[in-house]
């Protein structure tokens, strides 16, 4: 691009921040609903992940003091 400034540092840090407006632009933002849902599904799926290896330390630690 011949009207950029690309010798100073300056000026690539505003190209740099032009671009990233431009892309952000160009994002397909989710609606309020499907961040709702994703963000319900995300709780559901680490607290059912939390719970499992909850119980699977609860069955090392009873086999542990059985065997120890």
């Amino acid at each position: 691009m011949a009207g950029r400034r690309r010798g100073s540092w300056f000026g690539r840090v505003v190209d740099y921040f032009r671009e990233v407006i431009s892309e952000l632009k160009k994002v397909v933002w989710p609606t309020r609903h499907e961040t709702q849902r994703l963000t319900l599904m995300v709780l559901a799926i680490a607290g059912s992940v939390g719970v499992i290896l909850g119980v699977i330390d609860l069955g090392f630690t009873y086999l542990v003091n059985v065997i120890w």
